[in-house]
């Protein structure tokens, strides 16, 4: 039985040890963090899902202001729900925080500064999948935040409102906006 219980911790020690991979991997534009080469749930870690990087040094990818946008992004954990993009303007995210709670199940989830929105692509649709939507009208550096949102994933309270602590995985990718 003390074996037993020996093996059952490694095995829980080794998985802590490994990368716990994320449900999206966002591919264009350039996210602040690779989808798939993250460790320790970091897309789960709102609002950017890049924990421990510098936002204001990172790499910048320049489009017009206004103009149309493709991103690719791969789902490659599936859940029902949906795909959204937001922005904004602030390097720490917080106008694009996800919301936590919702009142009752029968409540929309809430998205600010929200640019897209997608039905999460089903399975048999292929794991990659391209969007495009307009960029906003605006000068300047903003972050494109890319989340999956899981619908299967909402935890009912006792209060008879939902709890959407799990629902989340976020990339972001920082662009610069010009005339």
């Amino acid at each position: 039985m003390k074996k037993l219980g020996t093996l059952c911790a490694f095995i829980a020690l080794f998985a802590l040890a490994l990368p716990a991979s994320g449900h999206i991997d966002l591919k264009s534009p350039t996210p602040l963090l690779d989808g798939k080469a993250q460790a320790f749930r970091a897309l789960k870690q709102p609002p950017f899902g890049a924990p421990g990087v510098d936002v204001l040094a990172a790499p910048v990818t320049v489009f017009h202001k206004g103009s149309m946008i493709e991103i690719e992004v791969e789902v490659y954990v599936y859940h029902p729900g949906e795909i959204v993009v937001l922005y904004t303007l602030d390097s720490e995210g917080k106008d694009v925080a996800p919301a936590m709670s919702i009142p009752t199940a029968d409540t929309p989830i809430p998205h600010h500064n929200l640019i897209f929105r997608m039905k999460t692509p089903d399975k048999d649709e292929g794991s990659t999948f391209r969007a495009q939507f307009q960029l906003p009208d605006i000068e300047g550096t903003i972050y494109l935040v890319v989340r999956q949102v899981m619908t299967d994933k909402l935890d009912p309270m006792e209060d008879g409102s939902v709890s959407l602590k799990r629902i989340y995985y976020h990339q972001a990718a920082k662009l610069e906006l010009v005339k």
